[in-house]
């Protein structure tokens, strides 16, 4: 399910890493007045480049990696694991209910490192297939697969900033580029990390009304 979800992210994908490097890296050529359109295209091609690589990388790095990156966690890191919380905050749901249906996953004694292995059973995978439950599951890894690849991209700008490493036609690297990857990157983590919360709190409405 979840691969199947991550292939129809592909392009999108695209498009959420890629957009900060063409403005980067146009920039970069823009700020000098002695570049050429020579130089624009092949910032461009530069950005296209980079950013298939990233969507071809993006499986790379381990799924505990990019769910530690989003939630700012070391350990219990997935929404399932505050599904009790996440889900009492919301409006569409009663504790109560959810109490007396679900003692095994929204109980007070339930383990924080089993509760979402419980809400994966119990709630998310009878209705996984539901619209909203994939729609939100299909965003969560979208945002989070984006924030994994703004990460690994800042960190290359890290050491070319470092470095000192000049570019040809693109020439060293602005302290700003370093500025707008991490304003990038701050976007997709708090997105994926709402869409995961989403995806946690839309599964338990489906299966409370099933």
């Amino acid at each position: 399910m979840a691969s199947n979800l991550k292939d129809k992210n592909r392009l999108a994908l695209a498009g959420l890493m890629g957009a900060p490097l063409l403005i980067i890296f146009v920039l970069q050529v823009g700020l000098d007045e002695a570049r050429t359109a020579l130089d624009f295209l092949i910032a461009a091609g530069v950005a296209s480049v980079a950013t298939s690589v990233l969507v071809m990388l993006s499986d790379f790095p381990p799924q505990s990696i990019k769910h530690k990156l989003v939630f700012f966690r070391l350990w219990n890191e997935l929404p399932g694991h505050r599904c009790d919380k996440i889900c009492f905050s919301d409006s569409r749901l009663d504790k109560k209910e959810l109490l007396s249906d679900w003692p095994d996953v929204f109980g007070r004694d339930v383990a924080t490192g089993a509760r979402n292995m419980m809400w994966y059973k119990h709630i998310y995978k009878p209705v996984m297939n539901d619209p909203a439950v994939q729609s939100s599951h299909q965003k969560f890894l979208l945002y989070r697969d984006a924030a994994a690849g703004s990460f690994m991209v800042l960190m290359i700008m890290a050491v070319w900033a470092y470095s000192g490493f000049y570019a040809p036609h693109l020439g060293l690297l602005h302290s700003w580029a370093i500025a707008i990857e991490i304003a990038f990157l701050l976007i997709m983590v708090a997105s994926a990390k709402t869409h995961g919360n989403r995806m946690v709190v839309n599964a338990t409405v489906s299966r409370s009304y099933a």
